[in-house]
């Protein structure tokens, strides 16, 4: 039998016994001791957010809280291949800050604008080491739909990783949004989309994508996950396509996201003739998941497996 795909948020739904099953109930103690709302779990050096119990949001380890735990975060950071050096990141979604963190630590040179809809998630930032507000970072409590349709950004890079209680965020995942986001992007800019879900769900998410970005879309899986990290390009004004591009100084710089594995990983659709707006992806995007998108022992499938990885 296959093993059921997960995402971080949904790795620890199996049936467990013993140690799993009191893990699940003090998460459960302490869901119920905040009136159902986005809470906080400290394991040895590690902390983690939860906005219920069966579905984490983020984690980071307290002695080291710029360091990405999770493949999927590195993944996102991949962006780095097509735009190496940003002056202006738009990140969709808070989270403990993991990717804001390392953004702000690692791209020196960047300003980071933060849109995030639930208040008990910023209320954590303190607890999740996220810095204060400045003239580089500035986090905003808002809907990130109404917000973007009332707003102008001009960003080099789009980061796209809203999940809530129930998963992945629908509205946020719909062609009139990521044209959106397409809007708010410099021409060579990047879309970066953390999703999650059945082969054939997101091969209309890809579609939605190709058809948005000009068939400039590349993809790949996390390696601890079954999230699909998906790199969206926008065309330049000179027409030439964006490539993924790796120098030995950009992997220096950036060691912990090993971006020459990211490289060697990535897929894309390139053999559709014309590339016609009337092509239908649907058939070769599945085929294309359907060699990714398969069972891997690598994938934790309990909170102990996904601590023994992380630590």
């Amino acid at each position: 039998m296959k093993k059921p795909r997960q995402s971080l948020s949904r790795l620890f739904l199996n049936q467990a016994s013993g140690p799993e099953r009191d893990h699940m109930r003090h998460l459960q103690a302490l869901h119920q001791a905040g009136g159902g709302r986005a809470f906080m779990l400290d394991d040895d050096n590690l902390r983690m957010m939860y906005l219920n119990p069966q579905c984490m949001q983020s984690a980071m380890k307290r002695d080291a809280p710029d360091e990405l735990l999770c493949a999927y975060s590195r993944a996102v950071m991949g962006f780095l291949m097509f735009v190496p050096q940003p002056a202006y990141i738009l990140l969709i979604g808070l989270g403990g800050g993991s990717l804001v963190k390392y953004c702000y630590r690692h791209l020196p040179g960047c300003r980071i604008t933060v849109l995030e809809i639930n208040a008990d998630v910023i209320a954590m930032r303190d607890a999740f080491m996220i810095p204060a507000d400045d003239e580089r970072l500035q986090i905003i409590h808002c809907d990130a739909l109404e917000h973007l349709q009332q707003h102008t950004y001009q960003a080099d890079v789009v980061l796209l990783d809203a999940y809530d209680e129930n998963g992945l965020v629908a509205e946020l995942n719909t062609s009139s949004f990521y044209t959106l986001c397409h809007r708010h992007l410099l021409p060579g800019g990047v879309l970066v989309a953390n999703v999650w879900g059945k082969p054939s769900a997101l091969a209309d998410m890809l579609s939605r994508l190709r058809s948005v970005f000009a068939r400039q879309v590349y993809w790949l899986r996390s390696a601890d996950s079954y999230n699909l990290i998906v790199y969206s390009i926008k065309t330049r004004t000179d027409s030439q396509a964006v490539e993924a591009k790796l120098d030995d100084e950009l992997a220096a710089q950036h060691p912990a996201l090993e971006l020459s594995q990211l490289q060697s990983r990535l897929l894309a659709l390139l053999n559709t003739s014309a590339e016609s707006e009337d092509v239908d992806d649907i058939p070769a995007l599945k085929t294309s998941l359907s060699t990714i998108m398969v069972a891997d022992d690598n994938v934790p499938q309990s909170y102990a497996d996904w601590k023994k990885l992380v630590n």
